[in-house]
């Protein structure tokens, strides 16, 4: 926009925003102004400081203050005296110089004050949204420390809360309102190298429920870890929330809630909308894109995966990547119990997306130790809040789970079940606190020797039961994991450090795989291939302990090995598609990740070699005929 003057005593309109944010002090400037050639380029040709984008910089459009106020570029004090001055930012910092490992000091020493999780996870926001290589290198180095602020549980507290601490836009928000136009919103995003996305419609939040466009916490902690434990760079990453409506009445009539105030859209126009959703992103950014679907309730989840998986590189981490990390589990159980998969009896509390996909990929690795797919659903049986899962109970056995059906009396009594089946591997999915019961917990340890006892809800409120109760309960001869951390636990002059069967075991090191790769498709056997590395990554230390998961602070190598495995599938089974295929594979892989320290600001500059000599001819006037 050009600025005019109207008249000595009229006020100037201002100037483009992307061309200046200075006040214009008097007349005479804002005359002089409009004379100016670069005030008189065309809009288009100016640009805002956060127009930064892709991994490799352009030198010469970024400014020098760009480099302060652009999280991807700003270090904070740790910029040197060459760089302060060569980039016109010195006296716009301190005199004091700070490397990063003395910014990473200060940062933990701050978070430490707070006594609050969701206040050390707003603290980790303004980190990230200020200066991004500090934030992933902070959570990259503790991960066992602040995995459980940014990650499962404090985000489930910080979902629940969104509307209030909600500050800055992170990731896209699409709503059924923009449905024949989602292409348009996806050009918005001003990013065109995106190689991940997570996508989330809000109605499944954990174990929270419907939590509509408060979902957004999700994917952006999800895309995080992606970042942190796997090294995918962060301008690759994409979170967007879905925003069809809510049914939570609650979220309805609350005044904070910064999403549609309108009930959930079902049926075949939520149908449409995920259609080209879907379409939309492939078309912006290309076919390869991995979409991820995060926290879809029951009813859209399983049917959406099994809709497009064979058309997109796409996943669902509540159902493959939970499935995952729990067969990892269980794998690694088979090391204490000294019982083979396919010689235990599993019983699912909850018969969900996520307990299908843990059972699916049970039967898968049962499968692959002989028996049949027929045989190894025989071995697993599941208890919905109707009941067994009996083709005899009224209203018979979910679609979604029929063939987990057992031809048996129906049974609504939860610990009868557990008596009469005598299952050895006993998985919660249901989300309800407390269903582990101690009665239930003392079968358990009656049916077998080393009962194997999974509480995977989250967050911790929802959990089946606690550390503390399944070893009290089972003589401490259990094999516990969860889905949320408990702290250790003290039984028999022992002290035993559960498992926590967290996801992030198994989808960043996934995606991971498939960037690298450009695989177009994820089979199933990927997941089982992720959950058979984690498993051997257990040592020996780490079972005399009781924990059947490497520690936290491992799962960055966890991550790549995992990313290496995929990769090799990937190429052996015809879905990669770069091309040639890498000699070395883990050296390609890595080459891709991020890297989370500082770099020199400065721009790269080299000698050129001397000029020969030559005897140049004096110029000759031009004759005035020409």
């Amino acid at each position: 926009m050009r600025q005019r003057l109207e008249s000595e005593d009229k006020t100037v309109s201002a100037p483009d925003e992307c061309c200046s944010n200075a006040i214009v002090p008097n007349r005479a400037l804002a005359f002089a102004l409009t004379k100016c050639p670069v005030f008189l380029e065309p809009a288009s040709q100016c640009r805002n400081y956060h127009e930064v984008t892709g991994n490799i910089i352009c030198p010469n459009m970024v400014r020098g203050i760009d480099y302060l106020r652009d999280p991807r570029l700003n270090k904070g004090l740790a910029f040197t005296l060459e760089e302060r001055q060569a980039l016109g930012i010195h006296g716009l910092l301190a005199a004091k110089f700070k490397s990063q490992e003395e910014q990473l000091d200060i940062c933990r020493i701050s978070i430490d004050r707070y006594e609050d999780n969701l206040n050390k996870y707003l603290y980790l926001v303004e980190l990230q949204d200020r200066n991004e290589k500090l934030f992933f290198r902070l959570l990259s180095e503790n991960v066992e420390k602040y995995l459980p602020i940014v990650y499962t549980p404090t985000v489930g507290l910080a979902c629940q809360r969104f509307g209030l601490i909600y500050r800055r836009p992170r990731g896209l928000f699409i709503t059924i309102n923009d449905k024949g136009h989602i292409f348009n919103i996806l050009k918005n995003w001003p990013e065109p190298d995106v190689r991940a996305i997570v996508f989330t419609d809000g109605e499944r939040i954990l174990g929270l429920g419907d939590l509509g466009a408060y979902g957004m916490g999700i994917p952006v902690g999800k895309l995080s870890l992606y970042t942190a434990l796997a090294g995918i760079k962060p301008h690759q990453c994409l979170p967007i929330t879905l925003d069809v409506g809510t049914d939570n009445q609650d979220l309805l009539e609350d005044p904070l809630y910064i999403g549609l105030r309108q009930k959930r859209v079902r049926g075949k126009e939520y149908d449409e909308f995920i259609d080209e959703f879907m379409e939309a992103c492939v078309q912006r950014y290309g076919q390869n894109t991995l979409l991820q679907f995060e926290d879809f309730a029951l009813g859209n989840a399983g049917r959406l995966l099994a809709k497009y998986r064979h058309k997109y590189c796409t996943f669902n981490d509540d159902i493959q990547g939970t499935a995952s990390v729990a067969v990892a589990g269980l794998m690694a159980a088979v090391r204490v119990t000294k019982r083979k998969l396919s010689e235990n009896i599993y019983f699912f509390l909850g018969a969900g997306s996520a307990a299908n996909g843990i059972a699916n990929l049970t039967v898968a690795a049962m499968v692959s130790e002989g028996l049949s797919e027929k045989q190894a659903q025989e071995r697993v049986y599941m208890f919905d809040i109707d009941g067994l899962l009996s083709t005899r109970r009224e209203g018979g056995v979910p679609p979604h789970a029929k063939v987990f059906g057992k031809d048996v009396e129906p049974e609504k009594d939860f610990e009868k079940c557990i008596a009469k089946i005598k299952p050895s591997c006993l998985i919660g999915c249901s989300t309800v606190g407390g269903a582990f019961t101690p009665n239930v917990l003392k079968q358990m340890a009656q049916n077998t020797e080393r009962p194997v006892i999974f509480a995977l809800s989250n967050p911790t409120s929802k959990a089946e039961c606690t550390a503390q109760a399944a070893y009290d309960n089972t003589d401490g001869r259990c094999i516990f994991a969860s889905g949320s951390p408990f702290p250790p636990v003290q039984f028999g002059g022992r002290e035993f450090h559960p498992g926590q069967g967290n996801n992030s075991y198994i989808f960043p090191g996934v995606a991971l795989g498939v960037i690298a790769t450009a695989t177009h498709h994820i089979p199933e056997t990927m997941f089982l291939t992720a959950a058979r590395t984690l498993a051997n990554y257990v040592s020996e230390n780490d079972l005399a302990i009781g924990r059947i998961y490497p520690s936290l602070a491992e799962v960055k190598e966890v991550s790549l090995a995992i990313a290496i495995e995929v990769a090799k599938m990937a190429y052996d089974e015809g879905l990669a598609s770069v091309y040639p295929e890498p000699k070395d594979i883990g050296k390609h892989i890595e080459n891709q990740m991020y890297n989370f320290y500082y770099e020199s600001s400065m721009p790269v500059v080299w000698d050129w070699k001397p000029e020969e000599k030559f005897n140049v001819r004096p110029i000759q006037p031009v004759p005035k005929n020409i």
